[in-house]
This record gives structure tokens, C-alpha cells and sequence, in this order.
């Protein structure tokens, strides 16, 4: 929902469709950045640890960031901070599936990744309609909610060390 409604957010605080741009790329490249991190840990260390400590740790900037009256160095350090905890979890994720499913590791990647875009897709719409309502700030700090209710599935869900 960030990376879909950033632009327009931006827009709506009066800044321009050049700063909206930038400031997405900003997120874009955190989240990159995350990735490869979060792969590297989650290799080094454990995937259901990083997965539950990213998500988890994601809340505090994302609500620093939409929360934020303006836009100024630590807003969009939250914001970098939010889009790189956030996707340290991808690879995780994506090896653990695979671990869950040894003979089949391209359906378990497959799966993994659809149902990350699939959701996410679903998650956008639905804050859309909440904005609509309660106005667009108000529903992207409400789309903090299911990350911390994915960690806590996270939590509960048994992992086996190899």
C-alpha cells in the first residue's frame, strides 16, 4: 500500500510529482537494500528470526514516517527504514517454502511470490477504500495492522532448524 499510494500522498501534503518520485524511489531502493540484507540473514542466522524481527521492527518507522507532519531527513530515513525492514523478510520467506516443500522448490517460489504480490494487490484496494472514508493518512497507518498480525502467524508457525 506504501509503494502504491507514496506518490499521491506526497501530492496530497503539497509537495510536487518530482519530490513524489524521488521520495518513492527512496523507499523502493530501502526495500531493494532490505532484501539483500534480510537474504543474507536469513542464511546466517535463522529465516523465521529474521522474518519475525523485520516485520516487527517495520512498524516503528513505517508510523514514524506516515505519521510525520513533514517531510524533512528523518521522515524519509523512517521511510528507507520501513521499506528495507519490510522486504528483509522476502527471501526468507521464499527459502522457507522451499524447505516445506523440498520436491517441489519452484511451486513453493512460485506460491510464495503471488501470494506476496496477490495480497498485497488486495491489501492496496482495501486501503483505498478505507481512504475514501477516513482519508489516505489515516488508512496507510491502519496498513501497518496486518504486518503485525503476519508476524504474530509467523510466530506460532512451528520451523525446523537444519
Amino acid at each position: 500500500s506504501i509503494s502504491t499510494f507514496l506518490p499521491l500522498l506526497i501530492l496530497k501534503n503539497g509537495y510536487s510529482a518530482v519530490a513524489g518520485g524521488l521520495i518513492l524511489t527512496l523507499f523502493l531502493m530501502g526495500s531493494s537494500l532490505g532484501g539483500l540484507i534480510g537474504g543474507y540473514l536469513g542464511d546466517k542466522l535463522n529465516h523465521k528470526r529474521v522474518l519475525v524481527v523485520s516485520l516487527g521492527i517495520s512498524a516503528i518507522p513505517a508510523y514514524l514516517f506516515l505519521s510525520s507532519e513533514a517531510i524533512d531527513a528523518v521522515s524519509l530515513i523512517a521511510l528507507f527504514l520501513s521499506g528495507a525492514l519490510v522486504q528483509a523478510g522476502q527471501p526468507s520467506s521464499i527459502v522457507w517454502s522451499q524447505r516445506l516443500m523440498p520436491e517441489f522448490t519452484g511451486v513453493a517460489s512460485g506460491m510464495m511470490m503471488g501470494m506476496s504480490f496477490g495480497l498485497g494487490s488486495i491489501g492496496a484496494a482495501i486501503t483505498a477504500a478505507i481512504g475514501d472514508v477516513i482519508g489516505l493518512s489515516a488508512s496507510l497507518l491502519l496498513s501497518i495492522l496486518p504486518v503485525a498480525l503476519g508476524c504474530l502467524l509467523i510466530v506460532i508457525t512451528p520451523y525446523e532448524e537444519k
